[in-house]
């Protein structure tokens, strides 16, 4: 993977001595660390809320399919076919 853009990220002295810690243990870099922590965390929660936008798409235009004027729904006839059950 070629990197391609630079930050400068600033930590209190105990968060980056847990990060300095973790990357001995692992022998990574403190950088790995923060990209593999940014991949977890952050992508798998934009993939989620983007998972959830579809859905909500897909339950709207259901929706409109529902409440179509044009489509008489004889809801007592599906309570009452619910009820044989």
């Amino acid at each position: 993977m070629l990197l391609t853009r630079r930050t400068n990220v600033l930590f209190d002295e105990a968060d980056y001595a847990t990060l300095l810690l973790m990357s001995r243990e692992e022998n990574k870099t403190i950088g790995e660390l923060v990209r593999q922590a940014v991949k977890k965390t952050l992508k798998t929660k934009v993939k989620k809320n983007r998972i959830n936008r579809g859905l909500e798409a897909s339950i709207k235009s259901c929706w409109k399919l529902l409440k179509h004027p044009e489509i008489p729904v004889d809801y007592k006839a599906w309570v009452e076919n619910g009820r044989k059950y």
